[in-house]
Formats: structure tokens, C-alpha cells, sequence
């Protein structure tokens, strides 16, 4: 005779539950999470210096470039909105996972309902517009991105295809399938796309014709975070992180495996906090490879080697920007920081505002440094630029609209995408 033990105490208790009735007041965390992260006695007198900036770049992909690099940009002392142009469909049973990208004062962007477009980045006004879906398939998307080479427009996208469009009227060029659906945007090298699937499986394409050359698969995880990095490409390596916390140096020219590694999983007071997924962009610097896992890992190595240069305790879910001698990045912890790039000794630390209901929850994306600026985005909607050589606070714009993505900069205008689809210009 089976015993059911437990049952019936909660059935009672249950059923002599009273009306609950609201507390009032202002609600604060049961638990506080104070980090753990404190400045180097070492960097105590180090200045922060940045490179001159850069005039003339464009955003052809995600990180700015292959390699994930992104330089000083060059920006006016001055910033204010000078346009807003819908991409389409924003967040909502879809979602935005990608930024859009510049090419030549030409802006591309897809949306989540499959359709990419081209604007003007003088004015925001559409120029064309091509709908990616399959013909059996329609509706909303989640992720999906796209890279710019070859006078071409790459999509990867949530239907588990790969396509070309022509970047001057949209026309689609050549589509592939996939293995599995992708939710990274593709990054262009040397002829060659770089796709990384859900299911951990790296494809690699001939840019020309989208012909399979050759690909590469991790470990397969079924729990991870919404998204995945796209691979960093540099000096012919090419490197891929996987959700399950691999690393791979590949040969760009035929995926030999030069070296591997894993950020291990640590144990966290959270669950979700334990995963070994990395979803903030590895960063190729010269010969040096930056990679941020999202359970509290962040580690350099040799990007010929694979020789681990430093590791800290430190994790988060956006891409760092690396700049000279300096790593800036916000952490899973809501801080924004500064490291020293060659032994990841920590320079500053600033705490941002959190969600006090939800403490875990990262709403800060970026930053990006230009005009001798960081500039970060608050979820709620707002700018922030603050003072790079010690984090305080300089200005705050709000937008007007939450924001999920990180801002980024082209030609000398900062561009924010919306939640709801909007793209904001400000020069």
C-alpha cells in the first residue's frame, strides 16, 4: 500500500488560508549581494589613459569588427538626438537580440518579425526592405543578426538559415539552412561566415556562395540564457565559446583545433548565476583573447597557445571594451569597472543602480568609449556617459524607451536601438 506522505497537511493548510492582504511600504532586498571585486593596492596610483580616437569608422558587425575590438571613437563633446526611425517590429513575442550595423552611411537592421531594412544615416528613411521568413513560416523571431561584406548583407536567423542579400536593393542572393536555429548574428572575415547555432554547432561558409567549408560543434547544453556569442575572427584563429563554457582556437582556413579551455562553473548562491554560458563577445586584442563568462569567470590568454595570462573572479553578460592598456566592462553585479588589460588588476569600480526586486538582473548594456567617454544604457531608458578614468557619472539622457542593446557608434553618430523598435541618432 503506497503512503502518501505530506499531502495531506498541505491540502489543510491550504484550504484554511485566509485573504492575503497587501503591505505597503517600500520593498527592500531580503539579501544583499556585495561584491566581491575590490581595486588592486597595485593600480592605486595608475592614471587611465586612452588612446587618440578614431576618425571615419564604421559598425559593419557586431563588436564593431571581427575580432570584437572596438576603437576610441571619435564623437562630438556635444551629443543630442537628431532622428528616430522605426527598423520594424520590436520586442514583444519576439525579441531583439542584435544591433543593427553601418556600412558606408547606409544602416541595416532586422526586426522580429524577419524583415531587414536599409536607412539612410543621414536621415533615418527607409531605402529598402526585404522579408527574410521562409515562406511557410512567419510570425515573430527571436534573435537573429547581421554582418556586412563583400557589398553583401548576412542574416542568420531563428528558421535555422543563413542568407546573402545584395546590399544596394535587398535582393536575396543565396539562403542555406542551418542545423539548428541561430540567434547570433554571423561575423565576416577574409570571405568567410562565422555562424554558431543554438545547439552549440559552429558552420562556416564560403562568403561568396554560401557553400559549407567546414564546421565545429561544443558540448550540447539545454539550459543557458537567452542568446549566444557570436565567434571573434583575428590573424587567421578564429575563436568560439559555447553555452557549456568551451573554448575553442580554431584555423580559420579549415577548423583545426589549435588549443581549447573551459570556464568552469563555480558555485553561486543562485542557479542561474552557476551557469558556465558565455554570451558577452570574445575579444581578440593583438595577440591576446578576452573572454567573460556569466559565472563569475573572466580570463586572458594566448591567442596562439592558448596560455592562460590572468583570471578573475569576475562575470558578466556584456561584451567588455577594450581599449589600449584598458579593459572596460559592467558585471553581472550591476558595476561598471576598470581593468588593466595585460594582468587584469582591477583600477576602479563603480556600483550602478539595481533592481532592487530582482538583484541578479543586469540592467546596464555597453559601454563603449568615445570622446574620452563610457557611454552605458540603462533598461529603463536612459544615456549615461560617465568619466573613464574614474567612473563617475557625467551626464543621463533618457530615451523615452527601454533599451536591451548597447549603443554603438558609426561615422561620428552614437546610435541607440529601442525596445520597440526605434533607432535614435544623436550627433
Amino acid at each position: 500500500m503506497r503512503k502518501f506522505i505530506g499531502l495531506f497537511p498541505l491540502l489543510a493548510l491550504g484550504a484554511c488560508d485566509t485573504p492575503k492582504i497587501p503591505i505597503t511600504g517600500t520593498r527592500i532586498p531580503v539579501v544583499t549581494y556585495e561584491s566581491s571585486v575590490k581595486v588592486d593596492l597595485d593600480t592605486k596610483d595608475k592614471s587611465v589613459m586612452l588612446p587618440l580616437s578614431e576618425l571615419g569608422r564604421d559598425w559593419p558587425q557586431q563588436g564593431g569588427s571581427a575580432g570584437h575590438v572596438m576603437p576610441h571613437f571619435s564623437l562630438q563633446e556635444t551629443i543630442t538626438p537628431q532622428w528616430t526611425a522605426s527598423i520594424g517590429a520590436g520586442n514583444g513575442d519576439g525579441r531583439l537580440l542584435s544591433s543593427p550595423i553601418v556600412k558606408e552611411a547606409i544602416i541595416y537592421a532586422l526586426d522580429t518579425e524577419g524583415h531587414v531594412r536599409s536607412l539612410s544615416a543621414s536621415s533615418g528613411k527607409t531605402l529598402w526592405k526585404a522579408d527574410i521568413s521562409p515562406e511557410e513560416r512567419g510570425g515573430s523571431i527571436i534573435g537573429g543578426g547581421l554582418a556586412f561584406g563583400e557589398e553583401k548583407v548576412f542574416v542568420t536567423s531563428p528558421h535555422a538559415e543563413v542568407l546573402a542579400l545584395d546590399a544596394k536593393s535587398g535582393k536575396i542572393l543565396w539562403r542555406v539552412p542551418t542545423q539548428s536555429p541561430v540567434r547570433a548574428a554571423p561575423t565576416y572575415s577574409d570571405g568567410r561566415l562565422y555562424v554558431l547555432t543554438i545547439s552549440n554547432q559552429l558552420e562556416v561558409l564560403d562568403a561568396a556562395t554560401g557553400k559549407r567549408l567546414w564546421d565545429h560543434a561544443g558540448i550540447t547544453e539545454f539550459a543557458g540564457l537567452l542568446g549566444t556569442a557570436s565567434p571573434a575572427v583575428s590573424k587567421g584563429v578564429v575563436i568560439v565559446t559555447y553555452s557549456s563554457g568551451e573554448i575553442y582556437a580554431l584555423k580559420a582556413e579549415n577548423g583545426h583545433q589549435l588549443w581549447t579551455e573551459t570556464l568552469s562553473a563555480t558555485k553561486r548562491p543562485d542557479s542561474l548565476s552557476s551557469l558556465s554560458h558565455i554570451k558577452a563577445l570574445p575579444v581578440i586584442d593583438q595577440n591576446t583573447v578576452i573572454i567573460i563568462g556569466y559565472n563569475q569567470k573572466m580570463a586572458a590568454y594566448d591567442l596562439r597557445r592558448g596560455e592562460k595570462l590572468w583570471e578573475r573572479s569576475i562575470g558578466g553578460l556584456r561584451t567588455p571594451a577594450v581599449i589600449g592598456d584598458f579593459i572596460f566592462m559592467v558585471n553581472s553585479q550591476n558595476e561598471i569597472m576598470c581593468l588593466t588589460r595585460d594582468y587584469g588588476q582591477v583600477v576602479w569600480i563603480k556600483k550602478l543602480e539595481s533592481d532592487i526586486e530582482h538583484p541578479y538582473k543586469v540592467i546596464w548594456d555597453g559601454p563603449l568609449v568615445a570622446n574620452n567617454k563610457l557611454y552605458i544604457v540603462k533598461a529603463s531608458g536612459a544615456l549615461v556617459a560617465l568619466d573613464p578614468t574614474n567612473g563617475t557619472i557625467l551626464s543621463t539622457t533618457e530615451v523615452g524607451a527601454p533599451v536591451s542593446l548597447a549603443p554603438f557608434v558609426a561615422q561620428e553618430t552614437l546610435y541607440i536601438l529601442t525596445d520597440n523598435g526605434d533607432l535614435i541618432a544623436f550627433r
